[in-house]
């Protein structure tokens, strides 16, 4: 097996862009939550993860207390089950190829012109209110995704 880990890149308080809010389904372009992470398999980039949650369902998101154990439990599920009360149901899923852009090429040490994976997700709580939006930049040299129904 492989050793997985992630380090926060930052986690800080924005303005949501149409894109995110418009993901969100929150048409007043609130301010929302971005934690960014990238991903680790055996000490090697596989992945830069943005998450971006809406600050009006998660007020004290960004306090220190919260983001640390987040690091610790390794799992936004996991973490916002134990601090939330709340599921992290994925709704839906968009997959498509794209080539690494600067900042994201030094994040994952790959050279320009090189190709990821661009998964973005939405994700609801148990009341199916949307929760999180995820954009997360695979390396398209190191990974490969799998899609299985077994419903």
């Amino acid at each position: 097996g492989r050793s997985v880990r992630f380090e926060m890149v930052r986690s800080v308080k924005l303005l949501a862009s149409e894109a995110v809010s418009q993901a969100l389904a929150n048409p007043e372009n609130g301010p929302v939550a971005l934690l960014e992470r990238v991903s680790y398999a055996d000490d090697v980039p596989v992945s830069v993860s943005n998450s971006y949650f809406p600050l009006s369902l998660f007020p004290d998101l960004l306090a220190p207390e919260r983001i640390e154990p987040l690091v610790t439990l390794g799992s936004i599920s996991k973490w916002l089950r134990t601090y939330y009360d709340t599921d992290h149901i994925r709704l839906k899923t968009t997959v498509s190829a794209s080539m690494v852009e600067p900042q994201d090429a030094k994040l994952l040490a790959m050279t320009m012109g090189q190709p990821i994976l661009l998964a973005q997700s939405i994700n609801v709580n148990q009341h199916k209110n949307i929760i999180e939006y995820g954009v997360t930049k695979f390396r398209g040299d190191l990974m490969e995704m799998v899609f299985e129904n077994n419903g």
